[in-house]
Order: structure tokens, then C-alpha cells, then sequence
């Protein structure tokens, strides 16, 4: 049997775990095929205050061109941070030449945190991103990400099952047939992920501890588990679960570890918790 292909659309930072070098390792534990498509390469994450980069995009569109000729197929289309609304126009241009009613398309929104857009980031570039997310078969936003792309205020404290569902039923009106949203405050000593599938209607949460440690790459981690269990069949709801028990493990690992938090989180040593 042929091994499932995910065309990941990530930046690439060669130090510091996130986007490619943190949807690669965990996407092959489970089994699949990873082909990245990378739209920048960084000398390492931005977390270390200065760094050096090359923006792919100018390369992209002949990347698409030359995978069409010899006939490329996906099983899946997975999108992370993109830096600019020309990246998302590119990302639209490969769910149209490389999507399908058979494809898995996986959007992380990758945007804001805390209530607030990440500063390279203008209104503007949330209007763009509703289109993407418009296509998407799942989107994987934190909360933070939800209430901008829906319009909602965001408010801080725990919100209600009923706001949570709304702002589900939001997204599933926008065009997104499955949404697992993440980082929904839940206390003070932990963390919630909401999940619904408008095909079934099915609605559920899950809760895990708040681990005390910030660090670069867990939505990176979370959406990549995500996109491994659905490609293998799992419920959206059983897939939401084991994103966030393994992100949690990894990120407890690394909390023990004592090791500098601008690394990202150590996902090495948790894979094999990933192979079935």
C-alpha cells in the first residue's frame, strides 16, 4: 500500500524546533510521507531576537508547476504560519491544483496569541485568512485566532460551552467543515480544546494541565498529530485528544529538562509515543 503523502506549507528554521522541522519528524512517526513546501528559510526561530531569512515565495508557484507536469498527488494540504497575504494566495492556488473531494486540507491560522495579532500583522491580513479558512476542510485556531477571524470580542476567562459552540457554528457558516480550537482558557490551572464536525454535529472538549513553560512550536506539534490521526481515520474528536495528550507529554518533557525555551520543545525523545 502506497505511504499517504502531507504537503506541508511551513516556514523552514534550520535551529529551533517549529513549523517544518516540527511537522516533519512528527508526521513521519506516525507513518506518513511529509513533502515540505517551504515559504522562507530561516537561520533559526525568531525567538532569538535576531536572526537572518530568504522569503520563498518568488519560487512557489514553479514548485506547483513542475509537481502538476510529473504528476504529483496529496493526501493532504497542511498549512502553518504564513507571512504575508501573498503566501495565502498561494496556499489557495495549491488546494486548487492539488486538492480534491478525497484531500485533506488543514489550515492553522497561525496569527495571534493572547488576545492580540502577532505585530507583523495587519486587519488586513485577518480578511485574507478567512478566505483560506473558507477552504478548509479542518482549521486549528487558539482562541485568540477564533475570535479575530470570527469577529468575536475577545474577552478574558473562561467562556461558556454555549459561546464555544456559537463560535464553532461560525466557522462551519464560514466554509470550515471541521474546527478543533485550541488554548481556550479553562482556569487558572488549565488549558482547553474544543472540537466540532459540522458534518456530524458532534461537538466535545477535552481539558490538560496548564504546564508552567512557553515555548516556540506546540500549535506546530498539535495540528501535525491532528493531520496524522485523521489521515489514519480517526474522529476529529479522538484525533483533538491525542494532539493534546502528546503535546502536553512533550511539553512536560521539556519542562523537566531544564533546556532553553527558545529551542522549542524537545519532541525527539517523545516520538516514539507517536508510533503505533
Amino acid at each position: 500500500m502506497t505511504t499517504q503523502r502531507v504537503l506541508a506549507i511551513h516556514d523552514l528554521c534550520s535551529f529551533g524546533r517549529c513549523s517544518l522541522t516540527a511537522a516533519i519528524p512528527v508526521i513521519s512517526a506516525m507513518g506518513l510521507q511529509v513533502c515540505p513546501f517551504p515559504t522562507a528559510l530561516f537561520s533559526n526561530n525568531l525567538t532569538f531576537g535576531e536572526f537572518t531569512f530568504s522569503d520563498f515565495t518568488p519560487k512557489m508557484t514553479d514548485f506547483m508547476e513542475k509537481w502538476q507536469k510529473l504528476g504529483f498527488s496529496y493526501d493532504a494540504i497542511y498549512s502553518g504560519f504564513l507571512g504575508s497575504a501573498e503566501q495565502i494566495a498561494v496556499v489557495l492556488e495549491a488546494i486548487r491544483r492539488f486538492g480534491g473531494d478525497d484531500v485533506l486540507v488543514v489550515v492553522d491560522p497561525a496569527m495571534a496569541d493572547y488576545g492580540k495579532l502577532y505585530p507583523i500583522f495587519g486587519p488586513e491580513f485577518v480578511a485574507e485568512m478567512r478566505k483560506l479558512v473558507a477552504k478548509a476542510t479542518v482549521i486549528t485556531p487558539n482562541f485568540t485566532e477564533a475570535c479575530l477571524l470570527l469577529d468575536v470580542p475577545y474577552e478574558e476567562g473562561a467562556p461558556s460551552k454555549e459561546k464555544l459552540r456559537g463560535m464553532c457554528a461560525g466557522f462551519a457558516a464560514l466554509g470550515a467543515r471541521k474546527v478543533v480550537m485550541t488554548s481556550v482558557p479553562s482556569g487558572e490551572s488549565e488549558i482547553k480544546v474544543a472540537s466540532f464536525d459540522a458534518d456530524t454535529g458532534r461537538y466535545a472538549e477535552c481539558v490538560t494541565p496548564r504546564i508552567p513553560f512557553m515555548t516556540c512550536g506546540t500549535g506546530d506539534l498539535f495540528t501535525s498529530v491532528l493531520t496524522g490521526a485523521m489521515l489514519k481515520g480517526a474522529p476529529l474528536d479522538e484525533a483533538a485528544k491525542k494532539a493534546t495528550r502528546f503535546v502536553s507529554l512533550a511539553m512536560e518533557y521539556t519542562h523537566r529538562s531544564g533546556s532553553d525555551p527558545r529551542e522549542g520543545v524537545q519532541v525527539e525523545p517523545c516520538l516514539k509515543h507517536l508510533m503505533d
